[in-house]
């Protein structure tokens, strides 16, 4: 595999021991930018085994992270039981039109893995809204503007049967949700993504249109890979699949990638453009915090190969 992205030097950037609550795992961060730094919501496996989300801030997005010592976002409160086992994997984009980052999360019971949604004007404090999508579902991510006036997500329910697939909806005020489309399917085969496919970080524009990062899974002797490819949809209609690359573009081959809480896992869920380079924020082996980047025209070329 040709390599398009390049680890940090530094990875893991973040590990339990940098939290400051005693923490199994660190993994799965949301990633934006605020007042000049790089902000990343950080789901965060206390020893327990239930997961919140925690902000935490760089002035460079690599090193010296600032941790705030509560969570923005805390599992088991009396007024939210879908989230009675955990807050999980946020996926965090700013809404310029509302003037406010909102950020999609799992909500996980005992009822399943659900889909829920919250806003913040300081990313210190958050206003839930409540569920989106009922079990069982995961990995959604919002386009940070209206098409012909209405929002727009990604997300990853599991229609049963072992089918995983990304699918899209629309809506009027980032509650009620409709008009489902299916955007991007499994691959086929023996193919790398041929076990799920599932929503990474929230899009990003370029010339080209919507630049989609996800992971997909492939089963081997009964264990699961995970890996990292790209797609490309319409600017207009983002329901609508321009391109998809045949090949993976990154996977778990570092010590802190293939051995964790769950090997072989890298699995992005933040995403920064900065001029022509992609700061892809990931969990690796569902135990720490990583960062690799790479050159957007070198993430294009891959639909031509």
């Amino acid at each position: 595999m040709r390599p398009v992205f390049a680890r940090s030097e530094n990875n893991p950037i973040i590990t339990a021991h940098e939290m400051p609550i005693a923490a199994a795992a660190v993994l799965n961060p949301g990633a934006t930018e605020q007042n000049g730094d790089t902000v990343l919501l950080l789901r965060v496996e206390d020893d327990a085994g239930f997961s919140d989300i925690y902000v935490a801030r760089s002035a460079d997005g690599i090193r010296d992270w600032r941790i705030e010592p509560e969570p923005i976002l805390r599992h088991g409160e009396s007024l939210w039981r879908y989230e009675a086992w955990g807050c999980e994997d946020p996926r965090v984009v700013f809404l310029p039109e509302e003037q406010q980052w909102y950020i999609t999360y799992t909500a996980y019971s005992g009822v399943g893995a659900a889909v829920a949604i919250a806003r913040s004007r300081d990313l210190k404090t958050a206003e839930r809204l409540g569920l989106i999508f009922s079990p069982n579902n995961k990995d959604a991510a919002l386009f940070p503007h209206r098409f012909a006036g209405r929002w727009a997500v990604l997300h990853r329910p599991d229609a049963g049967g072992g089918v995983e697939n990304i699918w899209s909806a629309y809506s009027p005020d980032l509650v009620h949700w409709g008009e489902p489309h299916c955007v991007l399917h499994e691959g086929m085969g023996p193919a790398w993504d041929a076990e799920r496919v599932g929503t990474g970080p929230p899009p990003v524009l370029t010339d080209e249109g919507w630049l989609l990062l996800y992971h997909g899974v492939k089963a081997y002797g009964g264990q699961l890979v995970y890996r990292v490819g790209a797609a490309l949809l319409d600017a207009q209609q983002p329901h609508k699949l321009v391109a998809r690359s045949r090949l993976c573009l990154f996977q778990a081959e570092t010590a802190y990638e293939k051995s964790g809480f769950i090997p072989n896992v890298v699995f992005p869920t933040g995403l920064l453009l900065r001029r022509d380079e992609l700061w892809m924020y990931y969990g690796a082996a569902d135990t720490s915090i990583c960062l690799a980047t790479a050159r957007l025209p070198d993430i294009l070329a891959t639909f031509t190969e």
